[in-house]
């Protein structure tokens, strides 16, 4: 059975138990050949019943390959790296563990995988669904790529230089970590530390080696946002996150770091005019998170630049 395997999807999960639940119950029901892939938990420490989800589905899916291993290193990369270590084949799929799947997600990935075999590296669409759908008109649109949105439109595409996979749906061959390698652990989050831009950083340095990244429109799914993730205290530490996590990105690139540094100015600048607008049509509420939004990622910026 282990030769006929096509693709890991791979699973990073720390303390999120009920959601990797519906996860994992969407990929039970795939309409895919069982024998065609395998699922790989990587378990990042997490404390609640994690383990028991993961006991519960592969005793109630004999017929999938399913694979739970834990990663003591704390961290997002760390996982990562330990599910390129632990894949069965040579194709990885990193899918969120809260997300939803369409029944032909995987079929979708393997009918992808076989036909393109000199992609090494591809995105995938992300739409997002909230479990508060009623109260998110605060929410610009602007913003919506910090919930999970990646949507590059319904065609096949190179990637444009600015853009890149994200990790909650995205295709990395094994070849890819042996000729360039992981990702960077010094970036990504870590336990409650809300920090990120492993992706962008593992994407720049395969893209300078001249390997093309690949959108690609057909693999879809849906990133689920809690309660939780709405909350005023998750919104600011994320945004103070992500300033600091791309302060850290550009550690020891003085010229770099200037260049982006301009950048968040000029984003808080456009932040002011897209908040009047939206002050003007009547969502005050959409109109403070947007400029509040951009104050947190400068205020991480400028917070991690100080504590070197």
């Amino acid at each position: 059975m282990q030769s006929q395997i096509r693709i890991t999807i791979a699973i990073c999960t720390y303390n999120r138990a009920s959601y990797l639940k519906d996860t994992l119950d969407d990929l039970g029901m795939q309409t895919a050949d069982p024998a065609q892939f395998e699922l790989l938990v990587v378990n990042n420490n997490s404390k609640d019943g994690t383990e028991t989800v993961c006991e519960i589905f592969k005793k109630t899916h004999p017929e999938i390959n399913f694979k739970s291993v834990k990663e003591q290193n704390q961290g997002l990369s760390y996982a990562r790296n330990r599910a390129a270590k632990e894949a069965g084949s040579s194709v990885l799929i990193y899918i969120d563990d809260d997300v939803n799947l369409p029944e032909n997600y995987v079929q979708t990935a393997i009918d992808y995988v076989e036909k393109r075999p000199s992609t090494l590296c591809a995105g995938g669409r992300i739409f997002v669904s909230f479990d508060d759908e009623e109260n998110t008109d605060w929410i610009p649109k602007e913003l919506m790529p910090m919930f999970g949105l990646h949507d590059l439109g319904d065609d096949n595409r190179i990637y444009p230089p600015t853009n890149f996979p994200r990790g909650g749906n995205m295709m990395i061959r094994k070849t890819v970590f042996d000729a360039f390698g992981y990702f960077d652990t010094t970036l990504g989050r870590t336990g409650k530390e809300l920090l990120g831009s492993e992706e962008k950083a593992f994407f720049e340095r395969i893209r300078k080696n001249g390997v093309e990244l690949h959108y690609w429109a057909d693999m879809e799914l849906t990133h689920r946002i809690g309660y939780r993730r709405l909350e005023k205290e998750y919104l600011e530490k994320q945004s103070v996150g992500i300033g600091k996590s791309e302060r850290l990105r550009l550690d020891g690139q003085p010229v770099e770091l200037a260049k982006k540094f301009g950048i968040e100015l000029i984003k808080l600048v456009w932040s002011l005019v897209l908040s009047a607008g939206y002050y003007l049509s009547g969502n005050s509420k959409a109109a403070r998170f947007i400029l509040q939004f951009r104050i947190w990622v400068l205020q991480g910026f400028l917070s991690g630049y100080k504590s070197d």
